[in-house]
């Protein structure tokens, strides 16, 4: 073969994987309340756990300091059950998440 057809089948390999690969999740959402910082806080987290995961919002814990949103979640699936937090600046960003008690079964989180 041709270095040129090499070259090609390459770029065509590459334009494959990438096509399979999961976009990242926005941590830039809405902030115009403590609602918005819960439901965007929710949705990360159901996008970071495997889809049998369901997260519900602890709204009682849940919280506004004058910097941020602290939003506390519970988190189940058919076999265990856990809890999780992120951190919501007033900009919308999410500064901070941590999954407690609550093994995962799929992608990785830091």
């Amino acid at each position: 073969m041709k270095p040129t057809s090499y070259l090609i089948m390459f770029l065509l390999m590459c334009a494959v994987s990438a096509c399979n690969q999961k976009q990242p999740y926005n941590l830039q959402g809405k902030a115009g309340d403590i609602g918005d910082a819960m439901e965007h806080c929710r949705a990360f987290m159901k996008d970071l756990l495997p889809d049998d995961a369901y997260v519900y919002i602890d709204s009682d814990s849940s919280r506004e300091t004058p910097e941020h949103f602290d939003i506390f979640l519970d988190l189940q699936d058919k076999t265990q059950e856990g809890y999780g937090q992120c951190r919501v600046n007033k900009q919308g960003l999410i500064i901070y998440h941590v999954i407690r008690e609550f093994r995962q079964k799929a992608r990785s989180f830091s």
